[in-house]
């Protein structure tokens, strides 16, 4: 058998069925004459993917596979490319499914470009066939929280932000001039592939977006579900700031040490209103999500400035709570919930009411007592 030209790396954790979707898409790779192999790390499951990778028995690739306690998307990837063995690696995703031209079109733009401090990014999108949630359609859309592609332009360079494991390769010399690869300082899966990256740019790393080199992302979001990934960031981008400090423009660090003196040093009439909302902002926070799950479904554009302003704050409060503690943080989270929600939920409740979108009345309802609150800082 030939050496692999490529190894994919993929952590997986829990998802044994859409893990063997991904595999079967790697069988189906073209033309049959390109070598690669598969490397999967399975980093402490508690479904059958121990089970599904030891039956393994696929033809078109080599599949090798470790276990580990659970430990993180970073831990994962390192294990696996003390696994690989192909000049180029491509990160993928447990949930990723490879177009059957994903790995050539790889080789044949790392080839072209002959550049060893090269990455291709490829484009990773929700399947044809998924009916989209109005955050799907939002976060890799307007919003770009989750994924910048709608912004891109084919073949154009971007930085370090835009590394993104889901669809991403490079040399295995230049990942392994950077010593101790993914810090495992980044238990959840945020910001620990832009921290290398940003590392290996200063080594001369440049990111080439390649729209041909295609693949899907089989994850299912509400408005919820991502609430609670924006928080995981915050608490992430916490982690990538104290790293390395000069990178705190890029979380708007400046604003929130601001916003903090702000809060702890307001006239007495804003440090109540913060305070009324620190004090039941579990209850404020399950009122914007009902009402933006609600809207997830027909998926519509009315829900964009509700989902932007929501996910900036699932942000910055996992952010504040992480740096700052439960105490001034959770007083910082409630004055950034006055700053993004109300107008929001205003301009929401109007737009719907000039579209005739019913909304649901005990939301409304929460909405209108946020209306009622002076919220002039």
């Amino acid at each position: 058998m030939q050496p692999p030209a490529l190894s994919v790396v993929i952590p997986s954790f829990n998802r044994s069925t859409v893990l063997r979707c991904v595999l079967d898409g790697f069988e189906r790779q073209q033309p049959e004459n390109v070598p690669f192999e598969v490397v999967v790390i399975d980093d402490g499951s508690r479904d059958e993917t121990p089970e599904m990778l030891a039956a393994w028995r696929g033809r078109r690739f080599p599949l090798r596979f470790a276990r580990q306690e659970n430990g993180g998307p970073a831990r994962a990837r390192n294990r696996g490319l003390g696994l690989a063995s192909g000049a180029i690696v491509l990160f993928g995703g447990d949930d990723i499914e490879p177009h059957p031209e994903l790995v050539m079109q790889h080789l044949f733009e790392h080839r072209r470009r002959a550049d060893p401090r090269a990455a291709v990014l490829g484009l990773t999108q929700w399947p044809d066939d998924v009916e989209l949630t109005s955050t799907m359609r939002h976060v890799d859309g307007p919003g770009g929280q989750q994924f910048s592609y709608a912004a891109f332009t084919d073949g154009q360079e971007y930085d370090f932000r835009h590394f993104y494991t889901s669809n991403v390769s490079l040399r295995r010399d230049l990942l392994m001039s950077e010593s101790g690869g993914f810090s495992t300082d980044f238990p959840a899966a945020a910001f620990e592939d832009a921290e290398l990256a940003y590392r290996l740019a200063r080594r001369g790393m440049r990111i080439y977006y390649h729209r041909a080199a295609l693949a899907w992302h089989h994850h299912f979001y509400d408005a919820r579900g991502f609430f609670a990934r924006q928080v995981r960031c915050g608490e992430m981008a916490e982690v990538l700031v104290r790293t390395h400090p000069q990178l705190a423009k890029w979380v708007d660090l400046r604003t929130l040490m601001w916003q903090r003196i702000e809060v702890l040093a307001a006239r007495p009439e804003y440090r109540v209103k913060v305070a009324s909302i620190r004090d039941e902002l579990d209850s404020w926070e399950r009122r914007a999500i009902d009402l933006a799950v609600f809207l997830d479904r027909p998926a519509t554009d009315l829900a964009d400035p509700l989902l932007s302003a929501l996910f900036r704050y699932g942000f910055a409060k996992g952010f504040v709570l992480a740096r700052y503690g439960a105490d001034a943080g959770r007083s910082m989270a409630a004055d950034q919930w006055l700053r993004l929600l109300p107008a929001a939920v205003d301009g929401l409740c109007r737009a719907a009411a000039e579209r005739a979108l019913p909304l649901p009345v005990g939301d409304v309802n929460a909405m209108i007592e946020i209306g009622r609150l002076d919220l002039t800082a």
